[in-house]
């Protein structure tokens, strides 16, 4: 607020310009001082020392409650400009001006005060520098001056209070590429303090891959003789370059409350009254802080090369490996299933499958994989491989598997080999198709007898007599033989065609039926697994229906043999059965569709099955 007006004006002691005597003197001074006001307001007067100086009302507050600073400049009001005032740590406003004048000892004295409002925003003690101002063309400077600031709700002179700390723990002071690392990140707060985080924190770090930090685990810790309470936030970090990497920095941003400070006025009478509950310590609004993690160095190095195994596929930690099997006996051709359990602590999201040891004879699916956390960062648990395989030769025994790993905590590799487990498979090779005997062709007509030649006969009769021909000479003899060939032959071909009409009206011709049945449903299937099972069953079928052999029995091998496919035809119904075994057996799942390319392939391959 700006004020303005006359200056009081001190006279001597015992002078009384109203005094009934020396009343004509007392309205002369008078007149005298107001002309000297009037005509040399800015000469004789105003010629006092020019002095500038800074104070603050009052030197010590506490944070976030402002205080005033006074810029006063004595001797003169012509100031160019209002003086600019920037400190380090809190928020300056500039908030007016006032203007004082004073006659002493018939010297008149002129002063001019800026006015700003100081809002600190941190604890310690903050330095005004000097405020440069200029009168008549001059530059003048005050001098530095300190403000003390507390925390919320502490009393000057009282103990400090305990501040804020961040801190964070590695379980060791170095690490390997690849490595997941625990990471335990700890804010405390003094207990006395109402306080809330604003959000989660981050790390500024390239050099790591991280997990987001769990929900916090708060518990309360006593340090120095204080009471403090700890959150901790845990995260899983893991190295993906060598060196001094830096970790950090991390910047907790919270919100803090503390209580307000009593009413110590004595002068006012409720004061005693407002000191008592519910009016004391009640909590003030809510500030912001920064608690900073400051940026550390860690050491990271890398994986070994020395005994590094062959199997080594960047599994680091340290782990128990497990292979059971789903059964001890399995019939030829049926799958057989095989659990790989990789349970502890480490990299869980680098483990791949391990690899098989002697995978000949075995015809092997892509695995199912699964995980089970022991805690909420997936630090510690269980990764779980599901394989099927078939076997295609005789086996005695489950094969063995091979898991490596790298034990930071040694800095050394270690293999672990699965036992083989007896395993008894039933059954061997189907037996082929017995083909159909082909008719055996009819006996051709036997040749005629040569004609015997005739011996002369003496007799004294010399004229030519009449010999009569033999009887398989004469017609009668060759159309009725002629008509014995034409029967058999008739009753042979009418013996096939009953056979192959028989053929047709028995299984085979249901068979067959069935078959193109499930062909035209077969265009509704949209699922990968079902459209090519029910594919591989019409192959089935129209191999059953021409070798007389059971539905189920029937592999890709006997559709070629019974259909008397090509070589081209031949690899076509090899991968219908491939295919339709991986939906089957693998650890994909059954519900994805069929892919456009694939559907139109089966349905060519069933053309020509047809």
């Amino acid at each position: 607020m700006v004020t303005k007006g006359w200056p009081p004006v001190n006279f001597p002691a015992g002078f009384s310009p109203l005094a009934k005597s020396g009343t004509g003197w007392s309205a002369c001074w008078l007149t005298a001082i107001l002309l000297l006001l009037l005509v040399y307001p800015r000469h004789s007067l105003w010629s006092a020392e020019i002095s500038v100086s800074a104070s603050l009302q009052p030197a010590t507050t506490n944070v976030g409650e402002p205080v005033q600073l006074h810029v006063t400049i004595n001797g003169s009001q012509r100031v160019a400009e209002i003086p600019s005032v920037r400190i380090e740590g809190a928020q300056v406003q500039y908030i007016g001006q006032a203007t004082q004048m004073r006659l002493v000892n018939t010297e008149l004295s002129v002063s001019l005060t800026h006015r700003y409002l100081v809002s600190p925003g941190r604890v310690g003690e903050l330095e005004v520098p000097s405020v440069e101002v200029t009168v008549d063309g001059r530059k003048y400077q005050t001098e530095p001056v300190k403000l003390k600031v507390l925390d919320a709700g502490q009393e000057p002179g009282a103990a400090p209070q305990a501040m804020p700390f961040a801190e964070i723990q590695l379980p060791r002071h170095f690490a390997y590429v690849g490595e997941a690392v625990p990471v335990d990140v700890r804010l405390g707060v003094p207990s006395d303090t109402r306080w809330r985080i604003e959000r989660m924190p981050e790390f500024e770090t390239d050099a790591f891959t991280k997990t987001a930090f769990q929900q916090p685990q708060q518990r309360q810790e006593n340090r120095q003789g204080r009471d403090f309470d700890v959150c901790s936030f845990r995260t899983v970090m893991t190295a993906i370059k060598s060196g001094k990497v830096p970790l950090g920095p991390l910047t907790f941003n919270i919100q803090m409350a503390a209580p307000k400070k009593r009413n110590n006025n004595a002068a006012n009478p409720l004061g005693a009254i407002l000191d008592g509950f519910p009016f004391d310590n009640q909590p003030a609004a809510f500030q912001q802080r920064s608690v900073v993690l400051a940026e550390q160095r860690v050491d990271i190095r890398e994986l070994p090369p020395e005994g590094k195994p062959a199997s080594f596929r960047g599994a680091v930690g340290r782990f128990h490996f497990n292979v059971t099997p789903s059964q001890s006996k399995v019939k030829a051709g049926e799958p057989l299933t095989l659990t790989l359990q990789i349970e502890g602590e480490g990299n869980f999201g680098r483990i791949e499958d391990p690899p098989m040891l002697q995978a000949d004879g075995w015809r092997v699916y892509p695995a199912e994989v699964s995980f089970v956390k022991s805690e909420e960062s997936g630090f510690r648990g269980t990764k779980t491989f599901r394989i099927a395989m078939v076997s295609e030769q005789a086996q005695t025994e489950t094969p063995k598997f091979e898991f490596a790993s790298f034990d930071p905590e040694t800095g050394k590799y270690q293999v672990q080999t699965s036992v083989a487990n007896p395993l008894l498979v039933e059954g061997g090779k189907r037996p082929e198709p017995e083909k159909v005997p082909e008719p055996k062709p009819a006996p051709p007509p036997p040749k005629p007898a040569p004609k015997p030649v005739e011996k002369p006969v003496l007799s004294e009769d010399f004229s030519p007599t009449k010999q009569e021909p033999p009887f398989w000479r004469s017609p009668a003899w060759f159309w009725g033989l002629q008509g014995m060939l034409a029967l058999s032959l008739l009753s042979g071909a009418t013996a096939l065609y009953v056979r192959s009409v028989r053929a047709k009206q028995g299984p085979g011709r249901a068979l067959q039926q069935l078959a193109r049945k499930l062909q035209d449903e077969l265009a509704r299937q949209t699922d990968k697994a079902p459209f090519l099972q029910q594919a591989v069953r019409i192959a089935q079928l129209q191999a059953a229906a021409r070798a007389g052999q059971p539905e189920a029995a029937i592999d890709a091998e006997d559709v070629i043999k019974a259909l008397l496919l090509s070589a081209a035809q031949a690899d076509e119904v090899r991968w219908l059965f491939e295919a339709d075994a991986a939906a089957r057996f693998s650890g994909t799942h059954s519900t994805n569709p069929i892919k456009e390319n694939d559907r139109l392939r089966v349905q060519e391959t069933l053309k020509f099955l047809a």
